[in-house]
């Protein structure tokens, strides 16, 4: 057991350890310009340690946040799955908390406004939060009043001077972010109004370790929650959870919800999560060893695979250019020998390349390869859906998580 050397993000302990090398890769949403094709990237340490006093799972290397997020690639209303979700999960919350017209929705890390959106017909003031400048351009056209700020204490503090309490506040796909973890959270304790309801949905640990999904692993993501280790955080400003569960978004999401202690009773879903951790030893340190040992059999299975394609004279293109996919493919020593070139439909991303992989990104166009590797698994299904003339032609999806497979004419509907 190797101790990480750091202060643990949430309690504060030195007792962190290490479980996962990655190596050292790049910042995987920082795509390269043609220009700078000749030109090295910065690489940063990307190591996963497991605190053994509160059980946060977190990395150690924390690349500045004004670095990351100030201009940024990812944009959520590409995919019909996420529009959806968001939609279904706002009329949910509507209901469950009795939203009425005129009170005021908060979004930290609100991108480009699409989950926002969901809530304007029915009346309620929006407000999102985001740190990059593009995006929120996007927001604004949208017509989704938003803020380019970083969510911090300070930040809470002017929302509630110019805009008033909140009656929810949101964080989808990005309470791991946070290098101000602790202000955040008391800027969203001061931001509640007094029946307000704090609501998180993020990549659960659990999902990923029974997934194998390593690849969520990267710079911008500095912890992965289970719900225990989410609480033992937020008990420490004073805040518990009050209801858990888990939705499939992202290949399973831990969403809670969230108020100050003893404001709403316990519901059994915390009870409920609380014991299915416990006998699936999401607190022990050896479940964490046994999954970066299945991490490297999957690498050497995929190469495996790759190579025999590669052998057979066999195109192989990703399937999506997504952050995860750098982290895979960096992790595993992939490149344009192996996968010759990534197909998107972001336009921020066509023309660039890869980080570290130096993988050439294209618009999704009609030269087709004999085989995709998918990177954005997330959205198999809607992937599948989409390309059932391809299957019939002969294509296949090469999926490696959440196990290793090859999909073809067997994926026809």
């Amino acid at each position: 057991m190797t101790s990480m050397g750091i202060t643990c993000r949430s309690c504060g302990s030195h007792n962190v350890s290490l479980f996962l090398d990655l190596g050292d890769q790049p910042h995987c949403n920082r795509l390269i310009p043609p220009a700078l094709a000749d030109q090295r990237e910065p690489f940063y340490p990307l190591r996963v340690g497991f605190c053994q006093d509160c059980t946060l799972v977190q990395i150690d290397h924390t690349i500045p946040k004004e670095s990351m997020f100030s201009d940024y690639p990812y944009v959520s209303g590409t995919t019909k799955t996420l529009v959806q979700h968001f939609k279904e999960t706002a009329e949910r919350l509507i209901k469950t908390y009795d939203l009425k017209s005129g009170e005021l929705v908060v979004d930290i890390g609100a991108n480009d406004g699409t989950w926002l959106k969901q809530y304007q017909p029915f009346g309620l003031r929006v407000l999102g939060i985001d740190p990059a400048a593009n995006v929120v351009d996007l927001a604004l056209k949208n017509g989704v009043p938003t803020w380019v700020r970083f969510f911090n204490e300070t930040t809470a503090d002017e929302i509630v001077a110019k805009e008033g309490k909140a009656s929810l506040v949101t964080a989808a796909g990005v309470f791991f972010h946070l290098e101000e973890l602790h202000s955040v959270i008391k800027g969203v304790k001061k931001l509640l109004a007094d029946d307000g309801v704090f609501v998180v949905q993020a990549i659960y640990l659990g999902g990923m370790i029974e997934n194998l999904a390593f690849d969520q692993v990267y710079h911008e993501h500095l912890v992965y929650y289970t719900l225990k280790s989410i609480e033992a955080l937020f008990a420490g400003h004073g805040l518990e959870v009050f209801e858990a569960s888990l939705v499939p978004i992202h290949g399973g999401s831990l969403e809670i919800h969230v108020a100050p202690k003893g404001k709403r009773p316990i519901g059994k879903s915390v009870d409920a999560m609380r014991a299915d951790e416990a006998a699936k030893k999401f607190a022990e340190f050896e479940t964490y060893e046994k999954f970066a040992a299945n991490v490297w059999k999957l690498r050497d299975d995929l190469l495996a695979l790759l190579r025999r394609y590669k052998a057979e004279g066999k195109s192989v293109y990703a399937y999506g250019a997504p952050a995860k996919g750098a982290t895979l493919l960096n992790s595993f020593g992939i490149g344009p020998d192996l996968v010759q070139q990534a197909t998107e439909k972001n336009p921020m991303k066509v023309g660039y390349m890869m980080p570290g992989s130096r993988i050439p990104i294209v618009e999704e166009g009609n030269k087709r390869p004999d085989a995709y590797l998918v990177l954005a698994w997330n959205f198999l299904p809607e992937f599948i859906a989409k390309e059932q003339a391809y299957f019939a032609a002969g294509g296949e999806f090469i999926v490696p998580v959440p196990k290793l497979q090859v999909i073809g004419k067997d994926a026809l509907k």
